[in-house]
Parts: C-alpha cells; structure tokens; sequence
C-alpha cells in the first residue's frame, strides 16, 4: 500500500480531515440526494479561500446570501470583511486535493444512491482492528500482518489464516478446525441476513422517511445550514 508523503509543516492533515468528515458528510447527504458533483468541489475551493484569494464565485449573491463573502459584496464592504478561518496552506491543498476529486466522481455516488454505507469496506477495516487492536499500539510490521491477515479472511475465509499458521510450523489441532468452522458459519450468516431484501428495503424506507422530516422542516423553518455555512 503506497502512502503519500505530506510535506513538513503539514502534519496536522489528519487532524483537518477528521473535522473535513463531519462537514461532508452533511454535504455528501445533500450530494446524494441531489447528485451535484460540484458540492465537494466548492467545498474544497471554501477551505482554500482567504481574503487575498477570496473562492466564493459558486455561492449566492445578494444580502440574502447564506455566504458572509457574499453579503459583504452586496453591501460594498469587502474591505472590512476578513474570514473567519485562515486558510489550508499550500500543502495540504495538494495532499487532500485527491480525496476531494474522488469524493466527487459518480462512481462512488452510484454506490451510495440507498444511502447505504460501504459496509465492505467497513468490514475490511474491522478485520484489520481485530488482529491489531486500536487500543494496543502496533507498529507498522504489526499493521502490514494484520493488513494481509484481513485479506485473506475478507476474501477467502479463516480457514486459511490457520494454512498460514501452519506453514509457520504451528501445529494445528482439531479444535481450531471446529472454531474457524463455526467462525466462517456465522459470518456468513450475518453477512446473508444484512442483505437480504426485507431487511435492505426496511433500511431504504426508514432513511426515506428521515429524509422527507428534514426536507420538511427546512420548508417550515428554513435552512439552518448548508454547504459553507461555516464559512
């Protein structure tokens, strides 16, 4: 797995996406909904504006406007305006520019049009989890076991972890047989019952009703917030 090199200075990129993702998710609901690319996009330029490189060209105009930038145009007083967060520097512009550009390709819409989450590659990363615990420190050897550990559990089944131990000189017994038997027997159970139309239509429905409270209450009070409402 190549992994991008963030330049110095940039450290707390991590720190920002964690906030970024609750942000978008509340712009990639809308996003799903309504099936604008351009949401993400606009929230990317947000991030990058400042007040010498002002990116609100998308956003509203008027004094009505949700958009601070905005409204201080319409009221001829940019030269006092000043926005509230200073903007990414220039490397994390170019380290996140990516996520932002894959968040907006209509491939990972088509996935999400049930507003379903990516529950295999939510499971994918419970496997990892599982072999080396968030709590415990695990250095990056541990991590890379435990990485093809879960691919090979998440593609084929536990049997095979045990064929892996084995060419480690363990001795398998007949009880670890039973217990990846029983284990591989569950999983796909669950896995079956997840899926399963009733339970997959029950989920759709549910998150429909959700969605029209939302749209109704925005109707009777307003949009309280919206994409760059922060900014």
């Amino acid at each position: 797995m190549s992994m991008q090199v963030i330049p110095r200075g940039a450290s707390s990129t991590y720190e920002l996406m964690s906030n970024f993702l609750v942000q978008l998710r509340r712009v990639q609901q809308l996003k799903i909904i309504s099936f604008h690319n351009e949401w993400t996009e606009r929230k990317y330029e947000w991030k990058c504006s400042s007040d010498e490189n002002p990116q609100h060209q998308f956003c509203p105009e008027g004094e009505d406007s949700w958009c601070k930038w905005r409204k201080a145009e319409a009221k001829n007083e940019l030269d006092q305006f000043h926005h509230d967060k200073p903007p990414l520097i220039p490397e994390v512009q170019v380290a996140i520019k990516p996520v932002f550009e894959d968040l907006s390709k209509d491939e990972l819409l088509i996935r999400c049009l049930g507003a379903e989450t990516q529950n295999n590659n939510e499971y994918f990363s419970l496997l990892i989890w599982t072999f080396a615990p968030k709590h415990l420190h695990s250095g990056p050897k541990i991590v890379e076991i435990a990485s093809y550990l879960s691919v090979i559990t998440f593609n084929k089944d536990f049997e095979d972890v045990l064929k892996v131990m084995s060419v480690m000189g363990c001795r398998i017994g007949r009880e670890a047989h039973t217990y990846v038997e029983k284990r591989d027997e569950m999983r796909i159970s669950r896995s079956e019952r997840r899926v399963s139309d009733a339970v997959k239509q029950a989920r759709i429905d549910s998150r429909a009703k959700e969605s029209d409270l939302k749209e109704f209450q925005e109707e009777e009070e307003g949009i309280l917030y919206g994409p760059g409402i922060t900014d």
